[in-house]
């Protein structure tokens, strides 16, 4: 089952991109390519009753726009956002996927990526899979620690 399909079977509504990694100036793993050929728009999951989304999935078109060079360089591409704004990545390296900590990556407080970074234990579709059931799942960096044993 492809990311595609897990979008259909949760009735999430997506549009599909044909050719999508011409839309990004880098190289992504075939599990990459084929999720962000369902994201011709963003897409927010599960809302709350005050209309923000505990995730944030951006389109192929918005993603180059949101790129951090230093995540870039450590192999994250930033796919969207969490309830708090934490940065949600993928690992292009392995597919899974990961959060930045957004305050302090935006203030520099920081020596390497690795240091605000935490990435979980699944890859890109387990995540889609986790988010649109409705269930619990790790939507910002303080739940990807918990989620991890790391507190």
């Amino acid at each position: 089952m492809d990311i595609s399909s897990v979008f259909k079977e949760n009735k999430i509504s997506f549009q599909e991109v044909d050719n999508a990694g011409s839309a990004i100036d880098f190289a992504v793993p075939l599990q990459v390519e084929r999720y962000l050929e369902c994201m011709g728009k963003t897409i927010a999951l599960n809302r709350t009753e005050h209309g923000s989304a505990y995730t944030t999935l951006f389109s192929v078109y918005d993603i180059s726009a949101e790129q951090y060079e230093m995540c870039l360089e450590r192999g994250l591409l930033i796919i969207g956002f969490g309830l708090n704004g934490d940065l949600l990545t993928v690992n292009l390296k392995n597919s899974r996927v990961g959060y930045v900590f957004h305050d302090d990556i935006s203030e520099e407080n920081y020596e390497t990526i690795d240091d605000i970074y935490i990435e979980l234990p699944m890859d890109l579709k387990q995540f889609i899979k986790m988010a649109v059931s409705g269930g619990d799942y790790p939507f910002d960096g303080h739940m990807a620690k918990e989620y991890n044993g790391i507190y």
